[in-house]
């Protein structure tokens, strides 16, 4: 049976970092601050301190609700409710703790991957911030956002193959 301790620690472990990366910026931050930023890196919208830090949560809890909160709502529900390839193989009683715990750490690496992102893309905004103007360092996101697809794509891939076929295939 796979098990999620590793991806739950580093979940946790990034959640941690959040609140650590929340309470550096707040005392350093302007009140009104860049929040969306143009191609160039420039700010093309702002927020007050109070709306970007309700942002950043929101995000943690998203990231929480997609490692955790998905899992246990697959398992709550209806087989018939379920997409899955063979679901009736992959969900006979047999298989289905298993099938079950193999979504859980799959789901749990996908949002050790999501709230990693987030976290970077959040701590370029503060950086860009700290400057007047503030200007968002788009040489740092796009090499983050491409290992971020990459990570999810392969994960994606992972969980098709895992299902897409039954030992009797």
């Amino acid at each position: 049976m796979p098990n999620t301790r590793l991806p739950n620690s580093i979940f946790f472990t990034l959640v941690a970092l959040g609140a650590v990366q929340l309470s550096y910026y707040a005392p350093r931050i302007p009140e009104i601050l860049g929040s969306h930023f143009a191609r160039g890196g420039f700010v093309t919208g702002r927020q007050t301190k109070a709306a970007f830090f309700s942002m950043e949560l929101a995000m943690i809890v998203l990231a929480t609700v997609v490692a955790f909160g998905i899992p246990r709502i697959i398992a709550a529900v209806p087989v018939s409710l379920i997409n899955l390839p063979h679901k009736e193989y992959w969900l006979a009683p047999e298989r289905r703790e298993n099938t079950l715990a193999y979504i859980r750490v799959w789901s749990a690496w996908f949002g050790c991957g999501l709230l990693a992102f987030l976290l970077f893309v959040m701590e370029l905004a503060f950086r860009a911030n700290l400057h007047t103007p503030p200007q968002f360092n788009n040489a740092a996101f796009v090499p983050a956002l491409l290992a971020f697809v990459a990570f999810d794509t392969m994960l994606v891939l992972r969980l098709i193959l895992h299902f897409a076929r039954t030992p009797s295939n």
